[in-house]
């Protein structure tokens, strides 16, 4: 079974294992990506994995894979339930840049992303220099306010899910339905507040998720989001 460069970040992401592990598992495996992340746990160290991914502590890594009997995702949704995960924007990067756009010829906004990479020569990179600015453009066209559902705070959430299942809409609705269409509007949320989850403003077949998988691929290094800025003279 053949598998592309989308393949190997989705396994990636599924792990937090290296690339070319990834690509190794499922080039062993034939693209199937059970038997691909059985292969990774066997030659990686799981606990360091899971810290890698959610910056909880080694004991509570430990905790969590014990607890999920070896199930990889089951034990980052454990240290999530837990909240032992540290914070994602507030983790030490090493490298990165700034992408800065200032919209319009009155110059009264402007944008900053923050991009890290693990290099120095990639922060250097001229692909990654513009991808940076490609980002800041995006906020000033669709007004992300969040990097990723993972940084929404959990206030915010809750209060989306309290507006959706007490809107007229929903009044009568069996459980069921109600979860249902929570989980949609939820997912509309995420699609507009959060950049990734955007759709690209050059290519609407693409999302800025897409766009980060293909820099990543493309590059050869892990690349990510951290915060937004949004400067609006007089506000």
């Amino acid at each position: 079974m053949a598998f592309k460069a989308k393949d190997i970040m989705k396994l990636r992401k599924m792990t937090s294992a290296g690339m070319a592990l990834c690509k190794e598992a499922l080039t062993d495996s034939d693209g199937d990506f059970e038997k691909a992340r059985k292969y990774i746990d066997k030659r990686s160290d799981v606990v360091s994995r899971l810290y890698n991914l959610t910056g909880a502590k080694i004991i509570h890594c430990k905790i969590a894979h014990e607890k999920a009997e070896g199930d990889f995702e089951k034990a980052v949704e454990i240290i999530k339930e837990n909240g032992w995960g540290g914070d994602p924007s507030q983790e030490k990067k090493k490298e990165g840049g700034l992408g800065i756009y200032i919209h319009g010829e009155e110059q009264k906004l402007v944008i900053i992303v923050e991009l890290f990479c693990d290099t120095d020569f990639v922060a250097k990179n001229e692909k990654f220099k513009n991808l940076a600015h490609e980002l800041a453009m995006q906020v000033a066209s669709n007004g992300a306010k969040y990097a990723e559902p993972d940084l929404v705070p959990k206030a915010v959430i809750e209060e989306q899910k309290k507006m959706i299942k007490e809107s007229d809409e929903l009044k009568g609705k069996s459980d069921d339905i109600i979860e249902k269409i929570t989980e949609g509007k939820l997912k509309k949320f995420y699609e507009e507040s959060c950049l990734t989850e955007q759709k690209y403003f050059r290519d609407e077949e693409k999302t800025i998720r897409n766009i980060l998988d293909d820099a990543i691929a493309n590059i050869g290094e892990k690349i990510s989001l951290g915060r937004i800025y949004r400067i609006k003279l007089g506000e």
